[in-house]
């Protein structure tokens, strides 16, 4: 069986103390394979917040892939968010998206975030049809894809996106090798299974590890894969500890 911890939304800043501090032992416990963070690292896209995700994140012994979310802008240097507005994350976490390799999956990542877009909240994603075709790529091996912004809004999510190209993006990963898509920006664990023409995927949704709260405390995901079979478990924050809460299984 393989194992995959997914977090997104730390918002390092805005973080849960409580919650964020206790994830690091909770997460380690699970001895899983790899960490995936989907963006919103930071709250305002500081030097001082980026410093700290990458300090709580060392503390975690697992590979990870990091993608950055709208959040990790900077958003006060509206100079800096238009002309270089993942530079602070760069020069943390690496210029290029990131890629982690297992003998039966690759997981790969993808910026959907913006510092400015001619549209007014800035905040939405956008997706590069052109960066996303680069992910996906031309070989058969079975794939995962990281970015911050689900392709699609999320059914009963108390946050409705409106993703650029996202419809186009969910069609063209179902016809492909991805299986699974995974997603932060709503602040809610969630997991759907999308059916477009052509074919399907499952798009996995974290929840968020600050107190910037939306009907969920704050809480991560695991998920195990055990033959083609895809089990989801939101560990919710309760005060003291995590506790895990099913959210369902999955044929991929």
């Amino acid at each position: 069986m393989m194992k995959l911890i997914q977090v997104a939304d730390l918002h390092f800043g805005r973080e849960c103390k409580p919650a964020i501090t206790a994830a690091i032992s909770a997460i380690n416990s699970l001895q899983a394979d790899a960490l995936i963070v989907a963006g919103d690292l930071t709250q305002r896209g500081k030097t001082s917040e980026f410093e700290a995700a990458r300090d709580w994140l060392s503390q975690i012994s697992l590979p990870q892939i990091v993608v950055p979310g709208n959040h990790d802008t900077p958003m006060l240097n509206l100079y800096a968010r238009a002309h270089e507005p993942f530079k602070r994350f760069c020069e943390l976490f690496g210029e290029d998206m990131q890629t982690l390799k297992f003998p039966d999956l690759k997981i790969v990542g993808l910026n959907t975030a913006r510092g400015w877009q001619v549209r007014r909240n800035w905040a939405e994603g956008s997706v590069n049809l052109d960066d996303l075709q680069d992910a996906l790529g031309d070989t058969p091996e079975l794939k995962a894809l990281v970015c911050h912004h689900p392709f699609r809004p999320v059914p009963g999510a108390p946050l409705t996106t409106r993703t650029k190209r996202g419809a186009r993006a969910s069609q063209a990963i179902a016809k492909s090798n991805v299986r699974m898509l995974f997603t932060g920006h709503v602040h809610q664990p969630a997991i759907q299974n999308w059916r477009e023409e052509g074919g399907q995927y499952l798009a996995i949704g974290a929840g968020t590890l600050s107190d910037r709260l939306r009907e969920w405390p704050p809480s991560f995901n695991e998920i195990q894969l055990n033959n083609g079979q895809v089990q989801v478990i939101a560990h919710a924050y309760e005060g003291t500890r995590f506790a895990p809460r099913k959210l369902g299984t999955f044929t991929l």
